[in-house]
């Protein structure tokens, strides 16, 4: 696809989980890894999924989800999306109290294209440190390097 699609992917998000499932082939498999989120191939489990994005009332606490365009990459088949998310009045995320605490991302959606221009599979990485820093959850700003366990003295 090319820029122009990235675009109308990400501004579907706020419009509803018809808008965005509608770019999806009907044969198609979602992954966010970072959600623990695999193998996704109904339509209707990927609606659910978006519903939170389209999200339009600001008192609710679901948030108001911004994202914007970083950048893409790719043709007609394939392409890497770099984006950039942020909700507003947002007061739980993933089960983190994040009232009053704004934050924003960046991340980068690979998708896979058939003839018609639909998605057929869509992989999406994101930076979960990032928010867990600026809403100062605990040991964030100091993560201790993969591999290495404490050892009790």
């Amino acid at each position: 696809m090319n820029y122009a699609f990235a675009i109308k992917w990400l501004k579907a998000f706020r419009e509803s989980s018809e808008v965005i499932t509608a770019l999806y082939a009907d044969d198609f498999v979602f992954e966010d890894p970072i959600l623990d989120q695999f193998g996704i191939t109904d339509k209707g489990d990927l609606g659910r999924i978006f519903d939170l994005y389209a999200n339009k009332d600001r008192t609710n606490g679901l948030g108001v989800h911004n994202f914007r365009i970083r950048g893409y990459w790719g043709d007609h088949k394939s392409g890497l999306i770099r984006w950039e998310w942020g909700p507003e009045d947002c007061t739980n995320f993933i089960g983190l109290d994040v009232a009053n605490k704004p934050f924003v991302c960046q991340g980068h959606t690979f998708h896979q294209y058939n003839d018609d221009g639909l998605i057929v599979r869509e992989s999406s990485w994101w930076e979960i440190s990032t928010i867990l820093e600026q809403i100062g959850y605990p040991g964030a700003d100091n993560p201790r390097p993969l591999g290495k366990t404490a050892v009790p003295a």
